[in-house]
């Protein structure tokens, strides 16, 4: 009888402990962003050589629209297999920010990057083993021009 009551309250603890974890992983509606209209003519190429020499992607990106936090535009290219360069646009005002989170991603998913126009959270997704079977999901919040971690998690691809 004890082992019972023991084995249950175990597992009463386990499955609250994995409740509360899966709580506090962020959501989009959890870091807002009002979705503007903006959209500057052209964007601003002197302000670094990467922004120049990745011109006609920024440029398609911007023809795009708003589609992350409000007012900017996740510009991202193939590198390579499997590979992802991308870049974040305000499209206010033209300028373009190179976060060293996003730079390169080497992922086997089809979706590393997971963003919403109506929200500042971006989640990034990249495999932690050699077959793909286990990823790393980095939470982080578009604060001023840089993204700030949240949270990480570790777990199994589907």
């Amino acid at each position: 009888m004890k082992r019972c009551i023991l084995l249950y309250v175990a597992m009463l603890g386990i499955g609250v402990s994995a409740f509360a974890q899966t709580d506090r992983i962020p959501r989009f509606e959890q870091y807002p962003a009002k979705v503007e209209q903006a959209r500057v003519k052209d964007i601003r190429f002197r302000a670094d050589p990467d922004t120049r020499r990745f011109r006609t992607v920024l440029r398609e990106a911007l023809a795009e629209g708003v589609d992350f936090a409000g007012h900017y535009i996740i510009a991202s290219w193939g590198c390579g297999t499997s590979c992802l360069v991308n870049a974040i646009i305000d499209a206010r005002t033209g300028n373009v920010y190179w976060p060293k989170q996003l730079g390169v991603i080497y992922s086997l998913f089809d979706e590393p990057i997971n963003y919403r126009a109506d929200s500042r959270l971006l989640v990034l997704s990249v495999p932690t083993s050699e077959k793909g079977d286990v990823r790393r999901d980095s939470y982080y919040e578009w604060k001023g021009h840089r993204l700030r971690l949240l949270r990480t998690v570790q777990g199994k691809s589907n």
